[in-house]
């Protein structure tokens, strides 16, 4: 169970439209009857899963099904990568394949779509790198669409791994030291953030997407992944979510509540913040193909 504090919390960014995800540890996965606890309530309506095997990922489906059958398969979804036998042989109308946005991986994610699987793509490090994640999805739905398959209940979310992104621009911030450099910790992710939901009211705003979703399709979700506790109210928009374990969320709960929306039409503000941080030193370009070392979430 979670306090009643950080129970709040995740009530508050609900109703600012970000959705509540909890996200796994590879060395302490939760046990089904566990998820279903921390799911009872509504509070959270997603998992990250680590688990590899088929059986382990369909029992995180089942404890989540109650949740995905009561969101009309908005909510209760599990994030799992998974080979195309072991999708298989989970057969959860409510797992998400998670894929890789390299050029496989964003092939994979039309076909598997356009199978008719929802899919995370992940992680998503760039601008770039949202705008061929969500054109793989499209691309996906209309050749489900094509197929006759409904589109309904297809499910896409677009992991952006905040935390490791301000970890990776702020060590390097401290590393040129300057009073300047180091006034722009914690800066990067919420300017990348902001871009990313603009590039995504873009692409929700075309006439592709128009057709689509007059089939019945969903918009994506960005997913915030390995968030730092202050990024959990410093990153609030209309269908968002953060991933974090109970025990991040819990350490968040100090930042307060969330303010309202971050990031709608808060796109010139992130680009000065990228342009401020280019201008102390930062190649964001470097940031972004940089390992994560972000905390465990």
């Amino acid at each position: 169970m979670i306090s009643p504090m950080a129970a709040a919390l995740l009530r508050q960014l609900a109703a600012e439209g970000v959705a509540g995800w909890l996200a796994e540890d590879a060395s302490a996965p939760f046990a089904p009857a566990r998820l279903r606890r921390l799911t009872a309530d509504g509070n959270f309506s997603g998992l990250v899963s680590t688990a590899g095997s088929a059986d382990a990922v369909r029992e995180a489906c089942d404890a989540l099904l109650r949740v995905y059958d009561a969101g009309d398969g908005d909510a209760g979804l599990v994030s799992a990568a998974v080979r195309p036998d072991t999708v298989r042989a989970v057969d959860r109308p409510n797992l998400l394949v998670r894929l890789t946005p390299d050029g496989p991986g964003l092939r994979a994610v039309t076909a598997t779509v356009a199978a008719g699987l929802g899919v995370d793509v992940s992680p998503v490090r760039s601008l770039d790198g949202c705008v061929e994640a969500m054109d793989a999805y499209f691309s996906g739905l209309e050749l489900a669409l094509a197929a006759g398959l409904s589109l309904g209940r297809l499910a896409a979310v677009i992991s952006v791994p905040v935390g490791e992104i301000d970890a990776e621009a702020d060590a390097r911030l401290t590393r040129l030291g300057s009073p300047e450099a180091l006034r722009h910790r914690r800066t990067a992710a919420l300017a990348v953030a902001r871009l990313a939901f603009r590039v995504r009211e873009e692409r929700l705003g075309g006439e592709w997407w128009r057709v689509l979703r007059a089939a019945g399709a969903r918009p994506p979700r960005l997913l915030w992944t390995a968030p730092l506790p202050h990024q959990l109210t410093a990153l609030v928009g209309w269908r968002t979510g953060q991933a974090v374990s109970p025990e991040r969320l819990e350490a968040a709960v100090v930042h307060g509540p969330p303010n309202g929306d971050t990031l709608l039409k808060a796109e010139e503000a992130g680009r000065a913040a990228l342009a401020a941080l280019d201008g102390v030193g930062v190649d964001m370009a470097e940031v972004f193909r940089a390992p994560g070392h972000a905390d465990p979430c």
